[in-house]
C-alpha cells in the first residue's frame, strides 16, 4: 500500500540519487551561464533521470504528494549532436528531435487516494514514426456530480480501484507535418460508494447503485490523424498541433458497452517577440452511445482551475490562452485564462453556464540542451484554488 510517508521517501532518495558519489563527476552547473541545470547529468549518466516532486491541490482528489521520474533515451550520437549544439547556442539542443522519454510515478493524496503509472514515448526514423505506450493502476476516491441545474451541487463519491491501459502508433505521411494512427484503449475498474462522505442519502445512492455495473470494462480501438509542426515537444514556443482522434468501444473488442468518442483539439503557439508567446488552445470531446454508460466515459471540461469530473456531459468545449514571458534565458513568466462547457447535446452545450478558470505560473529551464522547463501553475476557478507543478507549457 503506498501512503505518504513512502512518497516522501521516495522523493528523498531521487533527489539524494542527483548528487550521489556516481554522479560526482557530473557538473550540475551550466558553463555557458553558470545556472543550475540537470542536462549533463539527464545525458551523462546511464541511470540518470529528473525527480519531479509535485504537491497535489487537485481539488476532486484532495492534496497530496506525488513524485515521477523522467527518463530520457539518447542513441552516443544524438547525445553528442546536442551537446555539440548545447556548447554553442543558450537555447541548446531543443530544436533538435525529442528523444525517447520513459516516466514512472507513484501518488497518494489525503482522501485515501493512491496511484501509481508508467509510460514510454519513441521516435524512429527521425520523427517518422512515433509509438507511445502507458499504463497505470489507481486506488482513486472522486467526486461525480449532477449537471442538472437544481441538483448541480450533490455529488455521488465512489472509489474506483483498477487499471488502464494506452498504445499510439503513428506513421508520418513523407515530406509532411501530418501523421495517420491508430490507437489502443482498456479501462477495467471496480465502483463502490462511499456513504460517509456523501451528501446524497445512502439508501438512494444503493438504488442507484444497484442499476449500474460497478464492474464495467471499456476497450477501443481509435483512429488518429494529426499534424504536429511545433518547435519543441517540452515546451513549443511557434507552431500548430491539431488532433482528430476517433475510438470504437466495442463489446467485440471486451468491452462491457458500444460507444464511440470524438476528440478533436488545437493547440497554437504564436511568436510576439522574441522573448513573448502567446498561445491557445481549444477542445471538443463528445461520446455518443445508445445506453446509460459509467460516469468515467463521458468527457469533461479539463482546465487548470476546474476539478477533474467537475462539468461532464455528452459535448462538451473549451478554450484556454496563455502568455509566456521570457524574462531571461533561464527564467519564464506566464499567465493564462481558460472557459469550457458541457452539455448532453451539442445545443445544450451552448447553452450551458460557461466555467472559467484563470492563473499565472513560472517556469524554470532545469535541462537546457533538451529544452526541458519545470514550474508551478496557481489557477482559480469557479469552486477552489489549486496548484500545479508542471513540466512543459501547461497545456
Amino acid at each position: 500500500m503506498i501512503n505518504n510517508n513512502k512518497i516522501a521517501l521516495s522523493l528523498t532518495i531521487a533527489a539524494s540519487s542527483l548528487f550521489s558519489s556516481s554522479a560526482s563527476a557530473i557538473d550540475f552547473f551550466d558553463p555557458i551561464d553558470g545556472y543550475f541545470d540537470a542536462g549533463e547529468y539527464l545525458a551523462e549518466n546511464a541511470y540518470g533521470f529528473l525527480p519531479v516532486p509535485s504537491i497535489i491541490t487537485e481539488p476532486s482528489v484532495g492534496n497530496g504528494l506525488a513524485v515521477m521520474g523522467l527518463f530520457l533515451h539518447e542513441t552516443d550520437a544524438q547525445r553528442d549532436k546536442r551537446k555539440e549544439v548545447a556548447t554553442h547556442s543558450i537555447d541548446g539542443g531543443a530544436q533538435l528531435l525529442t528523444p525517447g522519454i520513459s516516466v514512472v510515478g507513484v501518488g497518494a493524496t489525503d482522501n485515501g487516494t493512491k496511484m501509481g503509472f508508467a509510460g514510454h514515448r519513441q521516435t524512429w526514423g527521425k520523427d517518422s514514426i512515433r509509438y507511445l505506450v502507458g499504463g497505470g493502476y489507481g486506488d482513486i476516491n472522486m467526486s461525480y456530480y449532477s449537471q442538472n441545474d437544481f441538483a448541480d451541487a450533490l455529488s455521488l463519491d465512489l472509489n474506483l480501484q483498477g487499471y488502464g491501459l494506452l498504445q499510439k502508433f503513428q506513421y508520418r505521411i513523407p515530406g509532411s507535418a501530418f501523421f495517420v494512427g491508430v490507437s489502443q484503449k482498456f479501462l477495467s475498474v471496480d465502483m463502490t460508494n462511499r456513504h460517509e462522505n456523501s451528501a446524497v442519502p445512502p439508501e438512494l445512492i444503493d438504488r442507484l447503485t444497484g442499476l449500474l455495473n460497478t464492474s464495467p470494462k471499456v476497450s477501443a480501438l481509435g483512429a488518429i490523424i494529426e499534424y504536429d509542426s511545433l518547435n519543441n515537444f517540452f515546451l513549443p514556443t511557434s507552431g500548430y498541433n491539431y488532433t482528430f482522434e476517433y475510438d470504437w468501444f466495442s463489446e467485440s473488442l471486451g468491452s462491457d458497452y458500444d460507444y464511440q468518442t470524438l476528440n478533436v483539439e488545437g493547440i497554437n503557439y504564436w511568436a510576439l517577440s522574441k522573448n513573448l508567446t502567446f498561445g491557445l488552445k481549444a477542445r471538443y470531446q463528445s461520446v455518443t452511445s445508445d445506453d446509460r454508460l459509467p460516469v468515467f466515459a463521458y468527457p469533461y471540461i479539463d482546465l487548470r482551475g476546474i476539478p477533474k469530473n467537475r462539468y461532464q456531459g455528452e459535448n462538451v468545449g473549451s478554450a484556454e490562452i496563455q502568455l509566456m514571458w521570457k524574462v531571461t534565458p533561464r527564467w519564464m513568466l506566464l499567465s493564462f485564462l481558460g472557459s469550457g462547457v458541457a452539455g448532453d447535446s451539442g445545443s445544450s452545450m451552448w447553452d450551458s453556464d460557461e466555467q472559467n478558470a484563470y492563473g499565472v505560473g513560472f517556469r524554470y529551464t532545469i535541462a537546457r540542451r533538451y529544452g526541458l522547463h519545470m514550474g508551478i501553475d496557481v489557477a482559480k476557478g469557479p469552486e477552489d484554488v489549486a496548484w500545479y507543478v508542471n513540466v512543459g507549457t501547461g497545456f
